[in-house]
């Protein structure tokens, strides 16, 4: 008999999704309310560039927090995700830049800093939007109230009170140092923002002679010969007996003939090279150190456009690929030079330019990290604050327990301001918090800022607390700091453990004597099915609102959280998506198979006495997956939640309850036709409950049609353990025919009979329970093996 069916054949993601998510917006879901735990659990998000269109990484972000905070609120907590998005310095300057240039052929300097700002302040307000449109396509259920941008009021009062305060107790101070240094930008960058390729060069084999005895020459081999000009050392290890006599003595540089000292350093690796090594402490950061140790002069031969100075007469002027060149000729001109070999070696770039990253000396704001640093490792020491997984921690110990001073300032327009100022009568210089009028120290008014600007990990350090309204009272009181501070957990890739996760370790216990959140879950990197990473340069980068349209938001968030759970990389395959979209996709006509019987199923389930084997068992299953899914959700297994119920769904409750029921619902007995959708109707309630955190549009509209009152499921408890459902022997006995079905199913197809052709089979086991069980479920084996007769012994 055809029974109707007025669901739709397919689940559409795209009327279903915008929905839904209006709907949480309106009913105000996402907001923070008190449930049954009295406790508050507190999500801070990563915030993302305000520029360009979110990636892979963030689709990462936003599933596995959105669930974490999804299972949590449905647990009865009372939640708080906290979006919010970053000023990007550099990125942002630079596409603003570039923009500028190609409507008007003007730079920067052209406009000048206040129009230029001005400008970059248009450009965010009508881009800036974009992402939070992108997030709300993922289903993250922020409380869009708390959106923070890090140049908002409040993150600009904490980053001049904190600033102000490490300045006042010495803890920021200047200095020239070596720095990242980005012609291009014509600023320091941080580590984070140079990307090291693989560059072919040559290493290049030059003759340095001895002064007090010309007939001895060192053979010096390096990559960059046009930096002989910045030399002031040629180190030897004072364990190579070639060369250990020679300490002490002189060396001259060719071209420039002048003077350096021959040192000895134990950093010197005797096997690498030739065993000497030029040192060029202003342009090399290993050559800075041992410039420290060995107190060399330091020169410098760049100018801030990355061409060379008048420190190096020969190649004034020239950018470094032609500079190298002529120092070539020059040499072999003298007859130093010896030879060059083709070489390949890492090389930094910047990431926003492309531009060559040259190390150079300049003048730069640092914040001395040592006191915090040793607070931040003995916070994750005595357990205030966890990893998951745990292993990560050493990276973080690797950093924190080694550190060194953190180069904060920029040399961009865009970014918070350093709070510095200056005084050209007196020479006076001292931090404010706010714009001062007159000197400090003899009241002129003849001042000014520092013109530098703030590396946007500063800011972004402060982050767990400036959302939170720190360091504004009344901000504080509105946002509940003291309810929500510290968050509960921070979940992160482990390519910013030191950059970010540090940071704000160190700069929360500093402020609060509190670790900013209890746990870190450090999820996987998304590569690209064959394992590289998602890159422009390779064309192997997917956008996650591609992925959207094609299969369903649903779909990538559960092939994402199927991918995350303590592994370092997720190799992000298509038909793997396309695999999670048919579970979706099944997901739906499973309860299309059901709906029509609906009407027939009761709120409650029926008393135990009534239960069918059957029944006893997809529950006790169930419970096993509410189990399991609780416990893996809780330890951040995302991975593990979504291989259970996948499992449940797909190879129990579709492949055998719902088969086992076709001939009960079809059937005369109306009795057993109303336990059975009752089943059906209470089971389906617990699995789109047990999947809304990883799935919510889908279980969202499939909820909708299981109740009668205007309840959302995002508001439901989740399912938990109950142990009045436990049932080992019905689920071993169950699983045991289901394997006998399996085998009979199995026979029939290797000796090819027909679906039609019915069976007599002879069953031989020495399990008494199992052939009492294999009886019962007798007319059911007929059913879905065609079994005609049979015997059991």
């Amino acid at each position: 008999m055809e029974i109707e069916n007025n669901l739709p054949k397919t689940f559409n993601p795209e009327g279903t999704e915008d929905k839904w998510y209006q709907k949480w917006i309106e009913t105000k879901s996402f907001k923070p309310k008190k449930g049954k735990q009295n406790k508050t659990f507190t999500v801070l998000m990563p915030p993302p560039n305000v520029t360009g269109k979110l990636h892979m990484g963030h689709a990462l972000d936003a599933t596995t927090q959105d669930a974490l905070i999804r299972f949590k609120r449905m647990k009865g907590f009372e939640t708080l995700w906290i979006p919010g998005t970053d000023h990007a310095g550099i990125s942002t300057q630079s596409v603003v830049e570039k923009l500028i240039w190609k409507q008007e052929k003007k730079n920067r300097h052209d406009l000048g800093r206040a129009e230029f700002v001005k400008r970059v302040w248009a450009w965010k307000e009508e881009y800036g939007s974009e992402i939070v449109a992108q997030q709300k396509k993922m289903g993250v259920s922020c409380d869009w109230d708390y959106a923070t941008f890090t140049l908002d009021e409040i993150p600009n009062k904490a980053v001049k009170k904190f600033f102000v305060d490490l300045f006042n107790e010495g803890l920021i101070y200047q200095s020239d140092r070596l720095v990242n240094w980005d012609p291009s930008l014509q600023s320091a960058i941080s580590d984070a923002e140079v990307e090291h390729k693989e560059v072919k060069g040559f290493f290049y084999y030059l003759k340095y002679k001895v002064k007090e005895d010309p007939s001895i020459e060192l053979v010096i081999a390096t990559t960059r010969p046009e930096t002989i000009f910045a030399d002031t050392a040629v180190a030897v290890n004072p364990n190579d007996e070639r060369f250990k006599d020679l300490i002490g003595k002189t060396a001259i540089i060719p071209i420039c003939n002048r003077e350096i000292p021959i040192i000895g350093d134990e950093h010197v690796d005797i096997e690498k090279g030739t065993g000497c090594l030029k040192v060029t402490p202003g342009h090399d950061f290993n050559d800075f150190e041992i410039g420290k140790r060995n107190e060399l002069a330091i020169i410098n031969i760049l100018n801030l456009d990355g061409t060379f100075n008048k420190n190096a007469p020969e190649i004034e002027g020239l950018k470094p690929k032609d500079a190298r060149k002529k120092v070539e000729e020059l040499l072999i001109e003298l007859g130093s030079f010896i030879e060059k070999k083709d070489h390949v070696h890492p090389v930094g770039h910047g990431e926003r330019s492309d531009e060559i990253i040259e190390p150079m000396v300049s003048k730069q704001w640092f914040v001395n990290t040592t006191a915090m640093s040793e607070t931040a490792v003995k916070a994750v020491e005595d357990g205030e604050m966890t990893f998951f997984p745990k292993g990560w921690e050493n990276t973080y110990f690797s950093w924190l327990r080694n550190p060194k001073d953190w180069c904060i300032s920029r040399q961009l327009w865009w970014g918070h301001q350093i709070p510095v100022y200056y005084c050209r009568k007196c020479d006076a210089q001292w931090a404010a918090e706010e714009n001062p009028e007159a000197c400090a120290k003899c009241n002129s008014s003849d001042i000014f800022q520092d013109p530098d600007v703030l590396d946007t990990w500063f800011s972004s350090g402060l982050w767990p607390m400036s959302t939170l309204g720190w360091p504004d009272k009344q901000a504080m009181k509105e946002k509940g700091f003291d309810r929500f501070y510290p968050n509960t957990t921070l979940i992160t890739g482990h390519d910013i453990i030191f950059f970010w996760v540090a940071r704000m370790m160190m700069m929360g216990m500093k402020v609060t004597n509190k670790a900013p959140f209890e746990h870190v879950y450090i999820h996987a990197l998304v590569r690209d099915k064959q394992g590289r990473k998602m890159s422009k340069s390779l064309g192997n980068g997917v956008d996650p609102l591609d992925l959207i349209k094609q299969y369903g938001t649903d779909a990538m968030r559960f092939t994402l959280a199927a991918g995350s759970g303590y592994n370092r990389d997720l190799n992000l395959d298509p038909e793997r998506i396309e695999g999670y979209r048919n579970f979706v996709n099944k997901l739906w006509n499973a309860f299309r198979f059901i709906h029509p019987y609906l009407d027939k199923a009761k709120d409650e389930l029926p008393v135990k006495s009534e239960w069918h084997l059957h029944d006893k068992w997809i529950l006790a299953e169930l419970n096993s997956v509410a189990k399991s899914m609780n416990e893996s959700l809780e330890l951040y297994r995302f991975d593990e939640a979504c291989a259970e119920i996948y499992q449940y769904v797909y190879d129990k409750f579709c492949s055998w309850y719902i088969e086992l029921s076709k001939n009960i619902l079809n059937g005369n007995d109306e009795k057993a036709k109303v336990i059975r959708a009752t089943m059906l109707k209470y089971c389906f309630k617990k699995i789109v409950n047990l999947l809304h955190p990883i799935t919510p549009f889908i279980t969202e509209e499939i909820w909708a049609y299981l109740v009668e009152e205007k309840s959302l499921l995002i508001t439901q408890e989740y399912v938990e353990f109950d142990p009045s459902l436990e049932n080992s022997e019905v689920q071993e006995m169950m699983n045991k025919f289901i394997e006998v079905t399996t085998g009979i199913r199995n026979i029939r197809s290797s000796v090819n009979l027909k679906p039609k052709d019915e069976i007599d089979v002879k069953i031989f086991t020495d399990d008494k329970r199992l052939a009492k069980f294999v009886y019962e479920s007798r007319h059911f084996l007929k059913d879905l093996a065609n079994v005609k007769s049979g015997t059991i012994r």
